[in-house]
């Protein structure tokens, strides 16, 4: 596979790298990818077929994308049980 790269309205140019790595019941499913742009590293997956297609969506995919080691359920908020 190959890396692609995509110029942010902001600027900024982000890579994206396959990475080796993807859960084991999504590896003829999903492609795992890292983000990179100057420090910063993101991660994101997304359909195999989605990122071989010829103009995969790099917007939507870095949109999606969250830092590594992060969860998109972590550092949320919940509501306290007292306040239930």
């Amino acid at each position: 596979m190959t890396q692609r790269s995509f110029t942010a309205p902001d600027g900024r140019t982000w890579v994206f790298h396959p990475r080796p790595e993807v859960r084991h019941e999504e590896a003829g499913t999903h492609v795992t990818l890292t983000v990179e742009s100057l420090g910063w590293v993101r991660v994101v997956s997304c359909l195999r077929s989605e990122w071989e297609s010829p103009a995969p969506d790099l917007a939507g995919l870095l949109a999606r994308a969250v830092p590594v080691g992060g969860s998109r359920g972590v550092g949320v908020e919940r509501e306290a049980p007292e306040d239930r």
